[in-house]
């Protein structure tokens, strides 16, 4: 009897350290909550994707604090904004990145690494020593993709290859058999 009572006791005590351990957790999240939901620039670069506006996202964030369930914040932002919710791998990466930056505002993209000058300078002094170089030989020979070479080629020295095309040349005599054969042509076409 006795041990049932202190058990009791002690899950009691548990409990309530618990409770209030996640009540001041949730009132730190809250002012935090609070404090990104002033942010004047967040509030000034509105929606941040194309799927999810920034109130839905920090809906998202808020209810994975309180619930600690992906599946608990898509059904109560299914009921709350009546449209389909994000993936859950959206929703723990904006949790993580609010906790860890404190923001849910878009980060610039690194974006496609750009060709070094001195690449460009090296292409350019290539081709203009040997103008019969191909693009193939040239990549070996910087230890560059093709397609870089080719994009520079084209796109930042603007050169156009061409191919040397062998023409006949047109004597006196070509231009009058010209004339001949186009008369004979209007004479068997009815004389157009």
């Amino acid at each position: 009897m006795r041990f049932q009572k202190l058990t009791r006791n002690l899950f009691l005590t548990l409990h309530v350290h618990n409770v209030h351990r996640q009540q001041r957790q949730l009132s730190k999240f809250l002012m935090r909550y609070q404090q990104f939901a002033s942010h004047a620039y967040c509030e000034a670069a509105g929606p941040v994707s194309k799927m999810a506006s920034q109130q839905e996202k920090a809906f998202c964030v808020f209810h994975s604090e309180v619930s600690r369930s992906v599946i608990t914040v898509q059904r109560e932002l299914r009921a709350w904004f009546r449209k389909d919710a994000p993936c859950w791998n959206n929703i723990t990466r904006w949790y993580r990145q609010f906790m860890e930056t404190g923001c849910l505002c878009k980060g610039k993209s690194p974006g496609r690494a750009r060709v070094s000058d001195g690449n460009i300078e090296r292409v350019h002094e290539a081709f203009l020593r040997s103008s019969r170089k191909s693009v193939a030989r040239a990549s070996r020979e910087f230890d560059m993709p093709k397609i870089t070479v080719w994009k520079v080629f084209y796109k930042r020295l603007c050169f156009k290859p061409y191919k040397m095309r062998l023409v006949q040349v047109l004597t006196p005599a070509d231009k009058v058999k010209r004339r001949d054969f186009c008369e004979e042509m209007q004479l068997k076409n009815g004389g157009i």
